[in-house]
């Protein structure tokens, strides 16, 4: 049995390739192009290889974007429970965002009205969606 088990292990660690490979693209005596994770045949002439590696600039591009904070504006008024409930789970995230009371600024109200000739609070636009009313789940969904 314990043969079984170490020739089975065996050959699963030779099947397992390396877990990052070099790429060479190469084309081929017809002109047609591959892409392999080996050289290029020795019997070709004229070899054009290129060597792909994992570049950092784009992972520290990767890493930027998830790291990216959203854009998040929030119309509030005053007495207004889910609007503290709102700026709570704002600030709870610590997200940054611009708050606009309608009722202490006539511009933001106008702006306001002008997004959909409505006064309703809380309103939230976070990338660029509109979030009418509170809910975590809400506010979550347009978070990811």
């Amino acid at each position: 049995m314990k043969k079984y088990l170490l020739f089975s292990l065996a050959v699963i660690v030779m099947m397992a390739g390396p877990a990052s490979a070099d790429l060479y693209t190469w084309e081929d005596e017809s002109g047609v192009a591959h892409i392999t994770d080996y050289l290029p045949p020795k019997s070709l002439k004229k070899q054009k290889v290129k060597v792909f590696e994992e570049s950092k600039k784009a992972d520290e591009k990767l890493t930027a974007q998830k790291e990216k904070k959203p854009d998040i504006v929030l119309y509030t008024k005053n007495d207004c429970p889910d609007c503290d409930k709102a700026r709570n789970f704002l600030n709870s995230k610590n997200l940054e965002f611009t708050e606009y009371n309608l009722d202490q600024d006539q511009t933001a109200a106008e702006k306001r009205k002008g997004i959909d000739d409505s006064t309703d609070v809380p309103f939230a636009i976070i990338n660029n969606n509109q979030v009418y009313g509170f809910t975590e789940a809400g506010y979550n969904r347009v978070l990811k």
